[in-house]
């Protein structure tokens, strides 16, 4: 062999060590990049969809740690999360699964921390690959669980002393999102007295419903929740701050000899009832709220009291009823007069042959009230919507909302008019839509506003009249159209 075959030779061989040297790391990426696919092992949320899983956030986390990123994996077994680290600015993650309440917690933070998302990433994946693929539990005891907590829509009373709402809510196919989403709920809400399961099914489904949305309200505003007491309903605390919160509802008549009146049909049936009757309906329950006195409580002593009420009284009430709370409160009626603002201060309310006082905050006692909070929206179709742009309902079901947002043209006297399609992926809601505090000029122990930041805000003085602050586009009043397709 000559010397310049020998050369070539040498060189072939060099050339087809390089190239499986180049496939060897080829198959070596490859291997990598499938191993540091997190999608390998389950799908990406959108913020929307994994708040509507996670109710375990501590509030303080929120203020070092920005989320970034969100999966789920192992169908649904665990999620995971990149967050950022405000302070460094550097990217970790943390791995969740659900305790035996079926509340999704912390089970694993990763160690170290890495300059970008996407490393972050990788090393989210690569965890799971190495430690829970094959692995995965339904369940992750902490040892610190209350109870078993309890599954909502598994029948606990006689169908015939089951309420209507509960019934739609567990049967209709159109209702799904709301039920996987009220299902999620449940898992974090802490039953003190042992009554919610009995009580969500039956007559009391709209009160108990009421306390389910003001405690996701809570927790979604950032407030810590501490329920270690069976009154009032709930004990929340804003960076020191402690806030005790007692549901209120107005619901439908039991007095033979005063029923309600039918729903109102026209303007003019409205106007008549946001004068007095509507003032009597919210009147009694706050009234009888009152007179528990929860103020002389040994832990609610010298901390803001809220009463947080909704209108039950009918199946629309809630969307024309919210004006009448307000006169009541302050004993001052706000109505357009021949397209023109009219304010005139009221003294009682009557109506078949029942009298009471205008002006809640004004009565005995009612100085231990610090704020009034109200909602028009803790309803069967709002747990729907806020359910299906979580990604828990059907596809084929449709969602179609209209109703009124508050204007906030100062000089405006009338909503602007809105219909909105859920499938857009321009829609949003949130919890806080629709939630408004009154505050009591009176009260002893004010309510700092920025505890509820996300929620509109009224005060009065004789001095300066109604002012506060509205979000922007709030909405008033809502109905939505469900629309599924026909069963063949």
């Amino acid at each position: 062999m000559t010397k310049k075959s020998k050369q070539e030779k040498r060189k072939q061989k060099s050339k087809a060590n390089a190239k499986a040297i180049k496939r060897a790391m080829h198959e070596k990426n490859r291997q990598r990049n499938i191993v540091e696919n997190i999608l390998r092992y389950g799908k990406k949320l959108t913020r929307r969809q994994f708040d509507a899983y996670c109710y375990c956030r501590m509030p303080l986390v929120r203020f070092t740690a920005e989320e970034v990123e969100w999966f789920s994996l192992f169908e649904n077994k665990l999620l995971g999360i990149v967050i950022k680290d405000v302070t460094d600015d550097d990217y970790g993650f943390i791995v969740l699964g659900r305790d035996s309440r079926r509340l999704f917690r912390c089970i694993e933070v990763g160690s170290e921390f890495y300059k970008t998302p996407a490393e972050a990433r990788k090393a989210l994946a690569r965890k799971i690959g190495d430690e829970y693929h094959g692995n995965a539990q339904s369940c992750y005891p902490q040892g610190d669980e209350i109870d078993a907590g309890f599954n909502l829509f598994s029948d606990v009373i006689p169908e015939t002393e089951q309420h209507k709402g509960y019934k739609i809510l567990k049967n209709e196919p159109r209702f799904e999102a709301a039920r996987n989403i009220i299902t999620e709920i449940a898992n974090s809400f802490i039953d003190n007295d042992g009554h919610y399961e009995r009580e969500f099914q039956s007559v009391n489904f709209q009160a108990r419903l009421w306390e389910m949305y003001l405690h996701i309200y809570i927790h979604n505003a950032g407030l810590l929740i501490e329920n270690i007491h069976p009154s009032p309903d709930f004990e929340a605390i804003y960076f020191g701050e402690k806030y005790f919160i007692e549901a209120v509802t107005v619901n439908p008549s039991s007095n033979p000899q005063r029923p309600d009146l039918p729903p109102p049909e026209t303007h003019e049936e409205i106007e008549f009832r946001l004068n007095d009757f509507m003032p009597i309906k919210f009147g009694s329950p706050l009234y009888t709220k009152l007179c528990k006195r929860y103020w002389e409580k040994e832990h609610v002593a010298g901390h803001p009291l809220i009463l947080a009420i909704h209108d039950y009284h009918n199946e629309n009430a809630m969307t024309w009823s919210r004006t009448a709370l307000s006169e009541y409160l302050y004993g001052i009626r706000t109505r357009i007069v021949n397209g023109k603002p009219s304010v005139e201060k009221i003294e009682k309310h009557v109506w078949e042959k029942k009298e009471i006082p205008s002006g809640f905050f004004y009565q005995k006692d009612a100085e231990n009230i610090s704020a009034v909070l109200f909602s028009n929206q803790a309803t069967i179709p709002k747990f729907n919507r806020m359910g299906k742009i979580a990604g828990l309902g059907s596809e084929k079901v449709k969602m179609i909302r209209n109703g009124f947002l508050y204007n906030p043209d100062p000089n405006a006297i009338y909503p602007i008019p809105f219909s909105k399609d859920l499938d857009d992926p321009e829609y949003e809601e949130s919890w806080s839509d629709g939630l408004i505090m009154f505050h009591n000029p009176n009260g002893k122990h004010p309510v700092n506003p920025e505890a509820f930041s996300d929620i509109s805000h009224i005060f009065y003085s004789e001095t300066e009249g109604f002012h506060g602050f509205h979000q922007p586009y709030d909405v008033l009043g809502s109905i939505t159209l469900v629309i599924t397709e026909m069963p063949e």
